[in-house]
């Protein structure tokens, strides 16, 4: 929990343009908490800094949550035309959704979350996390994902792809995942820092399960 809070802050202080961006921090264990939207940086990470790991895994409830919260908040005023960016970090296997994996799948293309609607999905996975249910929760094309051992930091490569693909505004999923597998995360940062970034709706979704406390 510790490196995955670092983490997300960097994320944060990279991305977060005060006035053009609203964030939010939300984080799932046996149930889903929403976060709050967040105009300013230092309010993101204070969110950030408060979370603590305890239960089980409620990661198919805490995707379609999101959705839906995304997609209300997108479709709300000014925020209509903002992409909007979800974020899902997890250490675990699902245990504890009352929805399936063919739920969160439904959500996604009946709400119409998807680059055409300038919504974006990314979720990375670390250590016990299933790499099987990570591929087919985003299989054809409805997200992207990556997997890795034990590195945190090599998770968050992904985020920052995805990131790189919205403020960009014309990236595919294919270039997202290209990005991630063949560009080490100083060179996606050094891009990043370049860019113009665009006003935009984002949600760093972190799994808070018990696990995480004995994540390497």
């Amino acid at each position: 929990m510790k490196l995955v809070k670092e983490n997300s802050t960097s994320f944060v202080e990279k991305l977060h343009k005060e006035g053009r961006h609203f964030g939010a921090v939300s984080h799932f264990d046996n149930s889903y908490d929403v976060g709050t939207p967040r105009k300013r940086a230092n309010e993101v990470t204070t969110d950030i800094e408060s979370l603590s790991s305890g239960g089980g895994t409620a990661l198919y409830d805490s995707i379609i949550k999101s959705v839906l919260t995304l997609k209300h908040a997108q479709a709300k005023g000014r925020r209509s035309r903002m992409p909007a960016l979800l974020l899902t970090f997890t250490d675990g296997k699902e245990n504890e959704s009352e929805a399936d994996l063919e739920d969160v799948r439904q959500v996604i293309r009946e709400t119409g979350f998807t680059p055409r609607n300038r919504c974006y999905f990314a979720i990375a996975g670390i250590g016990d996390a299933s790499q099987k249910e990570l591929r087919n929760i985003c299989s054809d094309g409805l997200g992207v994902y990556t997997h890795t051992d034990d590195d945190i930091e090599e998770a968050f490569k992904l985020f920052i792809a995805a990131t790189l693909a919205v403020v960009k505004g014309r990236e595919s999923y294919a270039s997202m995942e290209r990005n991630e597998r063949s560009q080490s995360l100083k060179v996606l940062v050094r891009k990043f820092e370049r860019l113009d970034i665009l006003p935009m709706e984002y949600m760093l979704n972190i799994d808070a399960s018990g696990s995480m406390s004995n994540t390497p």
